[in-house]
């Protein structure tokens, strides 16, 4: 194919455009670079000209080649039209857009955006160097943004290559042309070599039908385009490799640091059989962008055991069993998990978890070559894999101790149901149980037993004590007749006996609000009442500013406006995006976030929509309000926070980047005015609104920030993460003001009381805890929740909390005179 079948420079087509030259030309078409007269804008022109069986009659327009072709060249004329009205339903930014198609010259054109950048091939190679994992990731992700929405359209790309990935001025990726149509015309015409691209096209796609061909046909295709970044050329074919398979996995080939998951997914992504593929981008995207796992967190001497740990890692344990040296039986006796001093002084004793690590970690080249030793291959495991983690060897069955650890190990009930596991954690690493050895005889020596048994039993007796003082506030007032179904006359001294009263039956709507007694600290159950109304959980929750209602959002997709002052329900917001996954509220305005990458903004009085607003099909995650009337702050997946007003509801503001991971939380500090986000990347920054700068970056956070609050006087700002840790930070330095830790799951919301005195924490582990922040200390728990609690709020006088979760209903909850005036 040569440019002289091409329009000549100048051409003129419809009126419209001006064909300035030629940008390239394939198997079925050519493209050009022209000008849109009327617009005064360059665009990309893409002409319909097969040319096995095409052919210009003159200077302009195209015919079949032959009168055999010509059935051939009317079907790929049909296909191109198909092709070009389904990409005009596209409008993504990291999709090329599609202006226009029309039929011409006895042949069809498509005019595109032209995109000024250069091909991810030949950024590549400016580099001059690997591309670091950052970079890829910040490529990345919008691909499989892109790459889901076509997807779901039942439509496939078939032509990722780094050829049609152009990386724009700004660093942002798009996808271009698609070879869609051009794999149905070459099916239809028996012309497999046009439709496959060597290296990047899977096996199925070398088929003369498409009947094997999905989603996991462009997953390979991205995988090799990954393949090709990371080790400098791109893989073997796929028909070669079907005969000889010489492929060299990613993590053996790969030039520079890349995180162990994401190499895994490329091989993951490179598998030849299409079963041994992600099915799906939602199931490759956990592998490609989640962290590698942390080493554990090492907390205080009395708690550096393995049951210091995680509740993940232990729970990944209990999947992950290691098959002991045949030639050394394990002890009859050995213990199964300790705690807190026995962990330590245990740990004293044997081998430390990181050498045993170190002989099945995936990236040990001893490992590897055990690996593929025939003489260990098990004949089910390569069944027993999963396509995305083959770390796991499953050779023999455990012996009976070993199973017994494991299910010891394993989460309870339920564990595994918080919203933020299901969404936005992707799995860690496995970590295998480790074995002991059996402990080796000594010499019994009485003669220095005496002053030696004494000092240690001191010690240890000294250690005791100051375990008890330090754990002191880990054990709270909790609220006993909270855990009655009934907010009844039951104190908490009735409940000693041994038989409790039956609880009276009341209606599942709500009484009116109980007052507190003047010169009493409140009654023994503060659970003043309950709203029921949501069917399912509730996913967000939040008083007014002015206190005089509370708004909640529901998995029902509906948002409920309640009377504070009597618990009615005033209103119901049907949501057509779905459930809400998180509000903010501003004066009349309510507005809700949602995972299809919509906030829609309303209005609290008539319950019509004010504005819908949305930048691309990223989860939005959290929501603030800033002291700008109509300006709206929303935190997504695709790691940015979007600046909104309401008066100009097109397009954001300011988009705030920063952050290397989702962004999960956000909150707002007129006082600074501060912005504050917390991500999947472990770090809340702190950004000035002025001047949209970032001031700070909070880091050494131990797991994914799952939320963020700043205290009214805006002099700390609060920070929780998944593994149930909280901290306060100075907004003035970069120094760590306080640590809280009681929560035994994550933390789902944080709440600062109208004093700053208090600060309530919700969590996945049901309970509500209220926090006294200059004592560092817990001064009451709510535990009355069944399950996950999923949000939590203050009233803008500090006395009353809510808190809703799981099972649909909002509590209400007295907050204690005393407590209450911290």
């Amino acid at each position: 194919m040569t440019n002289l079948i091409a329009l000549p420079d100048g051409t003129e087509l419809v009126g419209d455009y001006r064909i300035e030259r030629v940008l390239g030309a394939g198997g079925f078409g050519i493209t050009y670079l022209a000008d849109e007269l009327a617009l005064e804008r360059r665009v990309t022109i893409k002409e319909y000209f097969p040319s096995d069986f095409a052919a210009r009659a003159n200077s302009i327009n195209a015919s079949p080649r032959s009168q055999d072709c010509d059935g051939d060249y009317r079907w790929g004329l049909d296909r191109f039209i198909e092709e070009a009205q389904t990409l005009a339903k596209f409008n993504h930014p990291h999709i090329v857009r599609v202006y226009r198609y029309f039929r011409a010259n006895n042949t069809a054109y498509m005019v595109l955006h032209f995109e000024e950048g250069q091909s991810l091939k030949n950024w590549l190679k400016g580099l001059g160097r690997a591309p670091r994992q950052k970079e890829l990731d910040r490529i990345l992700e919008p691909l499989l943004q892109a790459l889901e929405l076509i997807h779901k359209a039942d439509f496939l790309h078939r032509d990722i290559a780094p050829d049609n990935i152009i990386i724009r001025k700004d660093g942002n990726p798009v996808l271009i042309d698609f070879g869609s149509a051009r794999g149905e015309i070459a099916s239809h015409s028996k012309t497999v070599s046009a439709l496959v691209k060597p290296g990047y096209s899977p096996y199925e796609q070398y088929a003369e039908t498409s009947r094997q061909q999905g989603p996991w046909t462009d997953i390979y295709a991205l995988g090799a385009t990954l393949y090709h970044a990371v080790t400098g050329k791109r893989p073997p074919d796929a028909p070669s490799r079907m005969v000889n398979d010489e492929y060299i996995p990613a993590r053996q080939a790969a030039l520079s640091s890349y995180r162990t998951r994401f190499l895994r997914a490329i091989d993951a992504a490179m598998a030849l059989n299409i079963d041994a593929r992600p099915r799906s981008i939602a199931a490759w995207r956990g592998e490609l962008l989640a962290p590698d796992t942390p080493p554990a967190q090492r907390g205080s001497w009395l708690s550096r055991g393995r049951a210091a740990q995680s509740k993940e890692e232990a729970a990944e344990r209990a999947f992950d069993v290691v098959t002991p040296d045949p030639g050394m039986p394990p002890p009859p006796d050995a213990p199964g998990p300790h705690g807190g001093i026995l962990d330590f002084v245990d740990g004293l004793k044997r081998k430390p978890l990181a050498e045993a690590l170190a002989n099945v970690e995936a990236d040990n080249p001893a490992a590897d070559e055990a690996d593929a030793a025939p003489a260990e291959i098990n004949a089910n495991e390569e069944a027993a894999q999963s396509p995305l983690a083959k770390t796991v060897k499953l050779n023999t069955a455990p012996p009976p101790l070993f199973a017994k650890k494991a299910k010891k190990a394993a989460p309870q009930k339920g564990a595994a149901s918080s919203r933020q596991r299901k969404e936005r954690k992707a799995a860690a690493l496995p970590v295998p149980v480790e074995t002991r050895k059996p402990a080796r005889p000594r010499a019994n020596r009485a003669g220095r037993s005496g002053w030696v048994s004494l000092f240690l039993k001191l010690i240890l007796v000294g250690g005791l004590g100051t375990g008890v003082i330090a754990a002191r506030d880990q054990f709270p007032e909790i609220d006993v007749a909270a855990y009655l179904p009934s907010m009844g006359e039951h104190s908490a001294a009735t409940t000693k006996s041994s038989t409790l009263p039956k609880p009276r039956q009341r209606p599942e709507t709500t009484a009116s609000l109980q007052q507190r007694p003047a010169e009493d600290d409140g009654p023994a159950n503060p659970l003043l009442q309950q709203l029921v109304g949501h069917t399912g959980a509730v996913t967000a929750l939040a008083y007014s500013p002015g206190g005089y209602s509370i708004v909640s959002a529901g998995a029902d997709a509906t948002v409920r406006i309640w009377n504070a002052s009597n618990g009615s329900l005033s209103r119901i917001i049907p949501m057509d995006h779905g459930a809400a996954t998180s509000i903010a509220l501003q004066g009349e305005y309510i507005a809700t976030g949602h995972a299809d990458g919509y906030v829609a903004v309303w209005d609290k009085t008539s319950g019509h929509k004010v504005a819908d607003l949305q930048r691309n099909e990223a989860s939005i995650w959290s929501l603030a309000f800033t002291n700008v009337p109509g300006r709206l702050l929303a935190a997504a997946h695709d790691w940015k926070v979007a600046l909104w007003d309401l008066r100009a509801p097109s397009s954001p503001v300011h988009i705030f980047e920063g952050h290397e991971n989702a962004v999960q939380a956000i909150a707002f500090a007129p006082q600074g005015p501060f912005l504050a986000s917390g991500g999947a990347d472990r770090t809340v920054k702190l950004w000035n609104l002025n001047t949209l700068d970032l001031v700070r970056t909070y880091r050494r956070h131990p797991d994914f920030v799952t939320a963020v609050k700043f205290s009214p006087d805006a002099s700390r700002v609060a920070s929780a993460t998944l593994n149930g840790d909280i901290r306060l930070w100075s907004t003035s330095s970069q120094r760590t003001y306080r640590r809280l830790r009681g929560h035994k799951d994550s933390v789902t919301a944080l709440a600062f009381s109208g004093s700053g005195g208090l600060l309530a924490s919700s969590s996945a582990d049901g309970t509500v805890r209220l926090w006294d922040v200059e004592r560092s200390r817990t001064v009451k728990t709510f535990a009355s929740h069944p399950g996950e609690v999923t949000a939590v709020d203050f009233s803008p006088d500090g006395s009353r909390l809510i808190s809703a979760g799981d099972d649909g209903k909002i509590r209400v909850w007295m907050v204690p005179r005393r407590t209450a005036q911290r």
